[in-house]
């Protein structure tokens, strides 16, 4: 494959073997690094294949994927790079979330000036996630899924409702495994009262979170939480859109495109970050001939409770830089000196905002802890 045969010594090929592990205690192997197939901009379907492979025979054979990534395309995409290998692979996509119905709570809006616009409202009815399953089988092109997860909580929906139409498609072959995404440390104790009597094959087995070394509140409930219930764990945006990567690094004003998307990028946070990235993790990249974003990948994969590390590719060597990730040993030494810096640095995350803006957040923020209270 070209991937490896033009471009990598014999020494490199050893060394970006990417290892496998378990996904918590349960039966579901996994690559420790996850191809991440959200929004993958790259400019033909060829090159999207050529991407896929690579991933591949570098060892990284998991793949996240789910209907609500590019609408259905990514995962059509996906399923054409995927001819001929599919047993290669181990496929995670979801469920749960809808774009062309009018049921459900928004999660978000693409805006009126988008072509076409998109409202995207969360749907874990048993009707809706048998619908989403069925659906993205056939975009992948497969007779099973390894992995289909709740994309996001649905208020409206008991869980119980969801977890029975997932073990229903259990049943059917359709799906071999199930589980969360974005559940906080009460809904999965929720979780766990609504499939304590079940079979433990009818149990899911995962969540997936938004999980950083600039994103670490799940250590206060949700990573013991899921520890304690057996779940395993999937970091997703590890690199926070470029934040934690050399791009950090570049003198002067962001691009306006990333300073939008990411509070990291904002003038006085990225000045910030740029300091603790200079001082904590571009010497350790240093000594091992890494960069900036391998050195933070290669930490997530040190700590015991994350299993499996969510990355994107749009280009070879994206692909295999993530695969050298995870050839990087830190010592316990590096590693904690790592996690007590980033464990101490937070970024305001109102930066840029007027006075109105920062209350009318706060007060969203606060309704939010409301309604979740009162099991809205």
């Amino acid at each position: 494959m070209l991937c490896r045969l033009s471009l990598l010594s014999p020494a490199d090929r050893l060394s970006a073997v990417v290892q496998r592990r378990n996904l918590g205690s349960n039966s579901l192997e996994i690559s420790r690094i996850v191809f991440g197939a959200m929004g993958r901009s790259v400019s033909s379907q060829a090159d999207r294949a050529d991407v896929v492979a690579c991933a591949i025979d570098e060892g990284i054979t998991t793949i996240d994927t789910a209907p609500l990534y590019e609408f259905g395309q990514s995962e059509s995409e996906l399923g054409r790079s995927l001819s001929g290998r599919r047993n290669e692979v181990e496929i995670l996509s979801k469920v749960g979330l809808r774009w062309d119905d009018n049921h459900g709570d928004v999660l978000f809006d693409t805006g009126e000036g988008s072509q076409p616009r998109r409202v995207v409202r969360r749907d874990s009815r048993p009707t809706a996630i048998r619908r989403d399953v069925e659906e993205s089988l056939m975009r992948l092109r497969t007779d099973h899924l390894d992995l289909v997860q709740i994309h996001h909580p649905d208020p409206h929906v008991p869980i119980a409702e969801s977890l029975g139409a997932l073990a229903d498609l259990i049943r059917e072959g359709k799906i071999l495994h199930f589980g969360f995404s974005n559940f906080d440390a009460a809904l999965l104790r929720d979780a766990e009262e609504a499939y304590a009597t079940k079979p433990k094959h009818f149990r899911p087995i995962s969540n997936q979170l938004h999980y950083s070394l600039l994103k670490r509140v799940a250590d206060e409930d949700i990573l013991p939480e899921a520890k304690r219930i057996g779940l395993g764990l999937l970091a997703y945006s590890p690199l926070e859109i470029g934040a934690l990567s050399d791009r950090i690094l570049e003198p002067g004003p962001h691009a306006i495109d990333l300073v939008e998307r990411s509070v990291a990028f904002r003038p006085n946070n990225a000045r910030l970050l740029r300091a603790a990235v200079t001082d904590v993790i571009s010497p350790i990249a240093a000594q091992k001939s890494a960069s900036v974003s391998q050195v933070s990948l290669a930490w997530l994969l040190h700590y015991e409770p994350i299993d499996g590390v969510i990355v994107g590719a749009t280009t070879l060597d994206q692909v295999r830089a993530n695969a050298q990730a995870a050839a990087i040993t830190l010592s316990p030494e590096e590693f904690d000196q790592i996690d007590r810096h980033f464990a101490a640095f937070t970024l305001d995350r109102t930066e840029g905002y007027d006075l109105k803006t920062r209350l009318r957040q706060k007060l969203r923020r606060v309704k939010g802890r409301m309604n979740h209270a009162l099991g809205r």
